[in-house]
């Protein structure tokens, strides 16, 4: 009796993963630093490298066209290589642990996922067969086997690409021909996806402009085949299942998703920026480089390294890509890209994008993503614009102009306060155009994209009442801004704001009570500040921009809660008013939360720098402080943190981003109580 033929797509798959070993032996053969070894030295090839690197790709092609052909025996194949590259790979673990280690184990998963992993694929493909358009029949067909390959390209090109761990000319031509092999493999499926919808052309049009056309036409073309790896890997697993099943569950959880897109920006981003490209000298740790992408992503500013010596240009613009990224939000970007691309999305997107936006009137969801933006884009455009003017009246050559210009417009409107200058804009300090559109643009960020299209349609002519939200957010910041302005010009008049003209004086009194709620610049030098600004400045930090908008801390409205709950506690009244309205208790109890959690998450923190760090308390509080409110300020402790240090500040920005309330509704859902206890009252105060 026959036995039953292997299915097509497990063939594929199972010539991929042939494929793959061998690519992977191969590239290993190169990395591997063993002088002493039948490898060699790394991106050194041997003798016996070459033996062993041409055996294994025969056998691979061998067993790779027999396993396509359905033939029984081409099961033998991984286990063959499997010991080969055991065999191979066992002795220079004494030399070279972590590469000959990979390696090894590479190729132990991959056997047994082979052999011991039951197929699933035909099942889960059913839950498709709805969608017959010629993008998911190609990825039914061939799917499993691209998804595979690509992966092994975009591990290689990021270890030989990016990371440069091998100088080799025979490295970066393995990697250009699996480039080459990845693109006749998943050539129909994009031009599949493009016939259906043209529009996505944009997505390699951005593949050719991030090339760097001016390097070798080597390294452009392997850079050129990362990113349309890239592009392809979205494309393949946004059309399988694993996909549909994994949004589905973010949705129904929003708080999840958005905890994970800014842990995902943070991860990927530091692993960008310890590429040696990103930097001018030694490449960095990856801690540094974690802390960086984190305060970046989370719009935040702290830097142990400065921006401007550290980083290449490549380096440069990755951070900002971050801090753009953090500002807009990858929610509120995708629901843009879809509303951009004519599509629309589901009910329970929709919601999900509701909640994280805090948006209470079903369906404003798009024309609000929208508005964002569009006036992201505009604002800072404008402000780039006078920038980049103004520089260039102070002589700086045209094109660093436009770049200082666009990187600083950018984060002021995101709230990062990244700076090309090393002193961040104390070189500016008496030229009220550049601190005024920074202040202008740090200020439109903060107020929230509802407060902005609130006042884009009064400007318009629509006169409609302002709700509740937009004044109150308006007076509040009007009234942080004109009080932390009045005290800051009270504290430091002959202090750091000494030697200035008396506009220039108030003009950076202005700029730092604006700045402080989460701006991140600074026009003077913080570390001479007096004691009692320092107290000021942690209270102004704390409370930070309004709801909606890129700036951190509890929120502006928040404090104007607790503000209005506190006499309706005073008078024994039922209910907080504010403005002549009631605030619904809830709110007040959510705001109390907000405060209390933000509070002890500072005050935890402090504590384990304290214990960890030989550091002032001032300072120490201060750093946190500004942590934890994104506002990316130091009174110059930053660069003497040890690793204990950068992780607490780490996870601080990225608390201070998600919020406090936000990532306790990540953590667990909420239950409600089946139980009714007996009310019981104790002594206060």
């Amino acid at each position: 009796m026959s036995s039953t033929p292997v299915p097509r797509p497990t063939r594929r798959l199972q010539a991929a993963r042939l494929v793959g070993l061998a690519a992977v032996g191969v590239l290993g053969m190169i990395v591997t630093d063993a002088p002493l070894g039948h490898f060699g030295a790394s991106s050194q090839v041997t003798l016996l490298g070459t033996i062993y690197a041409a055996v294994l790709v025969a056998l691979s092609g061998l067993f790779s066209l027999a396993a396509l052909q359905g033939r029984r025996w081409a099961s033998w194949g991984s286990l063959i290589l499997l010991s080969l590259n055991v065999g191979a790979f066992l002795p220079a673990m004494i030399h070279d642990f972590p590469v000959a280690g990979a390696v090894m184990l590479w190729s132990v998963v991959h056997v047994a996922n082979e052999f011991f992993v039951a197929d699933t694929r035909g099942q889960r493909a059913r839950r498709q067969e709805q969608k017959l358009t010629p993008d998911f029949v190609w990825v039914q067909r061939y799917g499993a086997a691209a998804r595979h390959i690509l992966s092994v390209a975009l591990i290689a090109n990021l270890s030989i690409v990016g990371f440069e761990i091998a100088n080799s000319r025979v490295a970066d031509l393995t990697c250009l021909l699996l480039g080459l092999g990845v693109v006749v493999l998943t050539g129909p499926f994009m031009l599949a996806v493009l016939r259906q919808k043209p529009r996505h052309l944009i997505w390699l049009a951005l593949v050719l402009l991030g090339v760097p056309w001016g390097t070798s036409a080597l390294n452009a073309g392997l850079v050129a085949l990362s990113l349309y790896q890239i592009v392809v890997f979205a494309f393949v697993l946004a059309r399988g299942p694993l996909f549909d099943d994994l949004v589905q569950s973010f949705l129904h959880r929003p708080a999840l998703l958005l905890l994970s897109t800014f842990g995902s920006m943070a991860v990927a981003g530091a692993l960008v920026l310890s590429f040696p490209a990103s930097s001018r000298g030694e490449p960095l740790s990856f801690l540094d480089a974690l802390f960086t992408a984190t305060s970046a992503a989370c719009i935040t500013g702290l830097a142990v390294l400065d921006t401007a010596t550290t980083f290449s240009p490549f380096g440069q613009g990755v951070i900002l890509i971050l801090i753009q990224l953090g500002g807009l939000g990858i929610m509120v970007l995708s629901t843009f890209a879809t509303i951009l691309l004519g599509g629309r999305l589901a009910l329970r997107s929709e919601q999900a994008l509701e909640e994280i936006l805090d948006i209470q009137s079903p369906g404003a969801a798009y024309e609000l993503a929208s508005f964002i933006v569009v006036a992201t884009l505009a604002l800072e455009a404008l402000g780039a614009g006078i920038l980049a003017l103004r520089f260039s009246q102070h002589g700086m050559p045209l094109l660093d102009a436009i770049w200082h210009g666009v990187f600083h417009a950018v984060g002021a409107f995101c709230h990062a306060g990244f700076s090309l200058w090393p002193d961040s804009l104390i070189s500016q300090q008496e030229d009220p155009v550049v601190l005024g559109t920074i202040m202008a643009l740090v200020v439109v960020g903060s107020v929230g994209f509802s407060v902005l299209a609130a006042l884009w349609l009064r400007a318009r002519g629509v006169h409609r009442r302002f709700s509740l939200q937009t004044r109150v957010v308006l007076w509040m910041t009007l009234a942080l801004i004109v009080l932390g302005t009045l005290l800051y010009a009270l504290l430091e008049w002959d202090a750091t704001l000494a030697g200035m003209s008396t506009f220039d004086k108030w003009m950076n009194a202005a700029f730092q009570s604006i700045t402080l709620r989460s701006g991140g610049f600074n026009t003077v030098d913080f570390t001479g500040v007096e004691q009692a600004t320092i107290a000021v400045m942690m209270v102004w930090m704390f409370i930070g921009a309004a709801p909606g908008g890129t700036g951190g801390g509890i929120k502006v409205t928040t404090l104007a809660v607790l503000a209005a709950a506190f006499p309706a506690l005073l008078y024994n009244q039922p209910r907080a008013v504010l403005m002549r309205r009631a605030i619904p208790n809830e709110i007040v109890y959510r705001a109390a939360t907000i405060v209390t959690v933000a509070g002890l998450i500072t005050a935890i923190s402090v504590v384990i720098m304290l214990a960890t760090h030989n550091l002032p308390f001032s300072h120490v509080v201060f750093e946190v402080v500004s942590a934890v409110g994104t506002v990316g300020l130091s009174l110059g402790i930053t660069d003497d943190l040890h690793a204990i240090g950068k992780w607490v500040l780490i996870v601080l920005m990225f608390i201070g981003r998600v919020g406090p309330t936000l990532l306790a509704l990540a953590l667990g859902a909420q239950k409600a109580g089946r139980v009714t206890f007996p009310e019981g009252r104790l002594m206060v105060g």
